[in-house]
């Protein structure tokens, strides 16, 4: 993976996680090239759901800063993960709110394709 790729993958994960930010969940697909996660309401459902019950408002944007310890436990990036094939890479990134972890991981796809990526949302899961 070139710095390229993943400056571009860093990308993706911004705008998605300022969707989710400002509650956009209909505006996920316009994120991507590819969502695997066809259905808006699902989506809201299982993202708002997690929200209202853990008493929480909205999910942070990238790179805010987290407020918890130990803050070992987590690294507050991207985790990268190339396939071994050279097709592609995953990214996993743990969602939080207010800084504190919410226990979900948005889960991306990433392949070459024509000289270029090609980004696709996978899954929000929970940890």
């Amino acid at each position: 993976m070139t710095e390229q790729h993943r400056e571009q993958a860093i990308e993706v994960l911004k705008n998605i996680l300022h969707v989710l930010h400002e509650k956009r969940y209909e505006d996920l697909p316009s994120c991507v090239d590819e969502m695997k996660w066809n259905d808006p309401e699902e989506i809201r459902e299982c993202v708002q759901g997690t929200l209202e019950i853990n008493g929480l408002d909205t999910f942070d944007e990238y790179g805010v800063p987290c407020n918890f310890h130990p803050q070992y436990a987590y690294h507050h990036e991207a985790t990268f993960y190339e396939y071994r094939d050279g097709s592609g890479f995953a990214v996993d990134y743990e969602l939080t709110s207010g800084g504190e972890l919410v226990y979900l991981t948005l889960q991306l796809e990433f392949l070459y394709e024509n000289g270029g990526l090609k980004s696709i949302f996978r899954t929000i899961d929970p940890q």
